[in-house]
């Protein structure tokens, strides 16, 4: 099993011709996630995103539905299939949409009509005023941003604008805009030796040519009823987790014309010990960009990937030890009730050393450990929970916490309504 690690979802550019067609005829639940994407749109998503043309599949309120169904879909069979919960999810630009309907903040069929809206006012935009984005690679972000201001400042009535758009990681920056503002920076930024690559793209993302889309997503987004999130995701404009659903709406129209700084989200998930990531959705550019060292990512998109995520699905014969150190750390934070010396030393203070002996034992030796090992220090939970006078909702609130923590599709000999009733939101 997948120990505490990130979700992360792709923005507009990764659509392809043909994707999530095989997933479909493997797995019943993406079968079912398209149909009711279909559905939701009144036209046939599925038929586009397997069979094209790619002109079709690229404009912008085709490609937004296309890529959340397919995310959703991934995600359905990564929680439901197997049984995984993240520790946190975040998106690229559109992703971020895609992460917060995974968790539950937002309705699969709403999110649908959500993302398609938010393209067509996207294109609008970028039909009245034209519009490109490419990628630079090889050069910091600074010196890109550098070379946009100088083009931007040489045309005083804003008809030749070109910005930062995306900070994807230290050596990558996508630049955004009029389109003659892009092809001088592209040339510019190649001269500098940096590789510019032009975009898949419909319209100027996260550019000021944005506005007048940013300010009709906001009209929309003020009547999406959001809901609760089921695990945290954290903003690619911020890099911090929502805090509150009201914060929502505000982000995603400010995500029309402000960057996308991926670094930041990634600085985040390293600050909670999150060293790995599950990418949901098509193709693998966010695996692509991910620090090459101490972060380990999985895209499902890979068929490698996918299998490896699968099998380890169905391990349950190895759990990390600080799982077992987690449980005694648990055991010192509930707030003791019953002062009774005999009824403590039974049921909180020696049930408590053995773990602690355990967990001793188990560094000394470099023994694995299992579901044995596991059940003992939940039993001791138990035992101090009980003893301790814990409420019946601190119990469910810090075992599904405690599983969340660490990715865990149950907790071995737990009863499902104490450990999974929190999160019975988060399976769409």
């Amino acid at each position: 099993m997948l120990n505490k690690h990130a979700i992360w979802f792709p923005g507009q550019g990764s659509q392809r011709v043909g994707m999530g067609k095989a997933l479909s005829e493997q797995y019943a639940i993406v079968k079912a996630t398209m149909e009711e994407a279909n559905e939701a749109l009144g036209m046939r998503l599925d038929s586009l995103m397997y069979e094209g043309p790619i002109t079709e599949l690229t404009r912008t309120e085709i490609a937004q539905p296309a890529i959340l169904a397919l995310g959703v879909a991934m995600y359905r069979v990564y929680s439901r299939e197997w049984g995984y919960l993240p520790a946190m999810a975040a998106g690229h630009s559109l992703g971020e949409i895609t992460a917060l309907t995974c968790a539950g903040a937002i309705a699969f069929p709403e999110a649908l009509r959500l993302v398609r809206r938010r393209g067509e006012l996207m294109q609008g935009a970028a039909a009245a005023g034209g519009g490109a984005m490419a990628a630079v690679n090889g050069l910091s972000s600074d010196v890109v941003a550098k070379v946009c201001l100088e083009i931007s400042a040489d045309c005083a009535d804003g008809s030749r604008i070109v910005v930062v758009s995306n900070i994807n990681s230290e050596q990558q920056t996508v630049i955004s805009g009029h389109k003659e503002a892009v092809h001088e920076a592209s040339e510019r930024l190649s001269a500098y030796g940096a590789a510019v690559i032009p975009l898949q793209v419909s319209a100027p993302f996260h550019s000021p040519l944005m506005a007048p889309a940013a300010e009709q997503f906001a009209e929309v987004l003020s009547r999406v009823p959001f809901g609760k999130l089921d695990f945290p995701v954290v903003s690619s404009l911020t890099g911090l987790p929502y805090g509150d659903t009201a914060e929502i709406a505000g982000n995603l129209a400010r995500g029309l014309t402000e960057p996308v700084n991926w670094p930041a989200v990634l600085a985040f998930q390293k600050s909670i010990g999150a060293a790995a990531a599950v990418e949901l959705g098509p193709g693998t550019v966010l695996k692509r960009l991910a620090p090459v060292n101490g972060l380990r990512v999985f895209a499902f998109d890979d068929r490698e990937d996918e299998a490896y995520l699968a099998a380890a699905s169905r391990r349950t014969d190895a759990y990390p030890i600080e799982l077992l150190n987690r449980c005694l750390a648990i055991a010192t934070c509930v707030r003791n009730r019953n002062w009774n010396a005999a009824e403590y030393e039974q049921g909180v203070a020696s049930p408590y050393r053995g773990v602690q002996q355990l967990v001793e034992r188990l560094r000394e030796t470099g023994e694995q450990v299992a579901e044995a090992h596991v059940r003992q220090a939940l039993t001791m939970l138990e035992s101090v929970f009980c003893t301790k006078g814990a409420s019946a909702e601190e119990r469910v609130r810090r075992l599904a916490r405690l599983q969340s923590e660490f990715g865990l599709r149950s907790l071995p000999g737990v009863a499902a309504d104490r450990s999974d009733r929190s999160y019975a939101g988060s399976l769409l």
